[in-house]
């Protein structure tokens, strides 16, 4: 009985040294705070008012409540340009009839789209200057944006004497009508560029064999590497593409018959 346990205590003491020691598990050490800053840059081109002739014959005052027929044949008039005409008119204190018996008859006979030459539109220098303007003005000094050019012109006839009492014209180019500049944003952050590299050191140095290998040679975990990165500028505002240009058609009409028919006399 002595002997076995004896034997025992050997055994258990033999197993003991067999056990290798081992380094503790390493851990991922925490991030360090990273920066993300956004810039407003903006491009700017030269804008022009609407170009608007109007001329009002005095042979026949207009006068509130007389009655307005719209003719629109000759035109693509869309029923929203259309609706605006109607409230336009009204506005104006005159009513609008479809009847063949009013007292004058609008006739809206050009409503033109014309692609023009591209806008060119240069960078704003910021308030205050920063790296990132500097590096927009080596990359990308400027724009080239479509150019659509809007125009509508009418004319008002008295009915009973066949006399044309107002005509008029306008049009405005899609930079002007909009009168804002480009604008977009940059975002300028920090990152990470070698935590995937940390990680695999981690789970490696963790193994068994690494873990007993550096009892003898401890490792340093390396260093988080941070790099900057700057995105690609994204359009905040301001119409440039053909797709872009060719939406504001409707409401560039909208604004050109209103103007228009602002200018007619009405006592």
């Amino acid at each position: 009985m002595r002997f076995l346990l004896i034997l025992f205590i050997l055994a258990l003491s033999f197993g003991c040294s067999m056990t290798k020691k081992m380094a503790p598990k390493l851990n991922v050490p925490p991030k360090p705070i990273l920066s993300k800053e956004v810039y407003q840059l903006s491009y700017g081109t030269e804008l022009d008012s609407a170009r608007i002739k109007s001329v009002q014959l005095p042979a026949h005052p207009i006068q509130k409540n007389n009655t307005v027929r719209i003719v629109d044949n000759k035109v693509a008039m869309t029923d929203t340009l259309r609706a605006h005409l109607v409230y336009t008119l009204k506005q104006q204190g005159l009513k609008v009839v479809s009847k063949s018996s009013a007292d004058y008859v609008l006739n809206v006979h050009q409503l033109d789209l014309t692609f023009g030459p591209n806008n060119t539109y240069i960078l704003n220098k910021p308030k205050t200057s920063h790296t990132l303007y500097e590096l927009v003005t080596q990359k990308a000094p400027s724009y080239q944006c479509s150019n659509i050019i809007a125009s509508v012109s009418m004319r008002l006839t008295h009915v009973a004497s066949s006399d044309v009492v107002w005509f008029a014209k306008s049009s405005i180019d899609s930079a002007s009508f909009q009168g804002i500049p480009l604008q977009f944003s940059y975002t300028k952050e920090e990152k990470i560029a070698n935590e995937h590299d940390i990680i695999s050191f981690i789970v490696e140095q963790n193994t068994e064999q690494a873990r007993i290998a550096r009892t003898k040679v401890p490792v340093e975990i390396p260093k988080y590497q941070i790099e900057h990165t700057i995105s690609e500028p994204q359009k905040t505002a301001g119409a440039c593409s053909e797709t872009e240009v060719s939406a504001l058609s409707s409401a560039m009409h909208q604004t050109l018959s209103t103007i228009l028919i602002d200018k007619i006399n009405v006592l």
